[in-house]
């Protein structure tokens, strides 16, 4: 099942039989800090790919382990961010990166063999959509807990989010562990971003920054597994909560819920006349 650019539903999945590869490049850009046994893995399963990446590049935000031995035995190239936080991280590994589309992913993740092989296949369904153009392409994740349980938890959290801040957004958010954007936008909008404020979610930070006439693509069997811990103890749930809220009222004051979803032709006209 594929979601269209503003959340219709076709009756397929595109990647069900691979397609012949665009010419367009991708490289991977992991955030790490003192994650090195994760990160191995997280290497190893991109290095098993049926497609594989043209470029990997593990931003080091300050490790005191072996992180970034690790991502160079493994073949990434290591870039320095000694500025703490998953925003700098994130910019700085995007502005380093060389690839048409700049995906990221988390250092805890396990990809199956086939991630880009379906990760280009979404691609192509979005550079064939009509309508807006699609900046960022978002899949899933599937937390590594056993049986119904993983589901469970997976299929909660990830509704959650997409719906509440989808619901500000007016289109599908990208999740940070999850997504790609073109290069192109990213080198227009990268100023808008503000990478200081590392309370701030850098996804939804980047999320408001779709315009009206550009959407993400939401592509529900682009799966990754990811470690559990952000569900370990209530105090992390309330962090990730409350990080949310600031970064959605921040966005707020700068893209108005009233005036961003009218833009997006999603409030009626009686709505429209009222907040006018």
């Amino acid at each position: 099942m594929v979601f269209s650019p503003e959340g219709n539903c076709a009756d397929k999945k595109v990647s069900r039989v691979p397609e012949p590869l665009t010419s367009r490049t991708i490289s991977i850009v992991i955030p790490c800090l003192n994650d090195a046994p994760l990160l191995r893995r997280c290497l190893d399963s991109l290095a098993a790919q049926d497609t594989l990446p043209d470029e990997i590049i593990v931003v080091d935000n300050g490790s005191t382990d072996n992180s970034a031995e690790v991502a160079r035995e493994a073949g990434a190239r290591v870039v320095e961010e000694s500025r703490r936080g998953i925003t700098w991280a994130t910019h700085t590994g995007f502005d380093a990166a060389g690839g048409d589309i700049l995906a990221r992913i988390d250092a805890d993740i396990h990809a199956p063999t086939d991630y880009l092989t379906r990760l280009h296949a979404a691609w192509n369904a979005a550079d064939r959509s009509p309508g807006r153009r699609v900046v960022g392409v978002t899949g899933v994740g599937r937390f590594e807990l056993p049986g119904w349980k993983g589901d469970v938890a997976s299929a909660t959290y990830l509704s959650a989010y997409r719906r509440s801040v989808g619901s500000a957004l007016g289109h599908h958010p990208l999740f940070g562990t999850n997504y790609s954007v073109r290069r192109d936008w990213w080198e227009d909008i990268r100023g808008r971003l503000d990478s200081a404020d590392t309370f701030s979610h850098e996804d939804m930070q980047m999320s408001f920054e779709v315009r009206p006439d550009e959407t993400v693509w939401f592509q529900p069997d682009l799966s990754l597994d990811m470690d559990a811990r952000p569900l370990h103890g209530a105090g992390q749930t309330a962090r990730r909560f409350r990080r949310g809220m600031h970064t959605i009222l921040r966005a707020w004051r700068h893209h108005p819920p009233h005036r961003r979803l009218a833009a997006r032709g999603i409030l009626g006209e009686r709505a429209k006349r009222a907040l006018a």
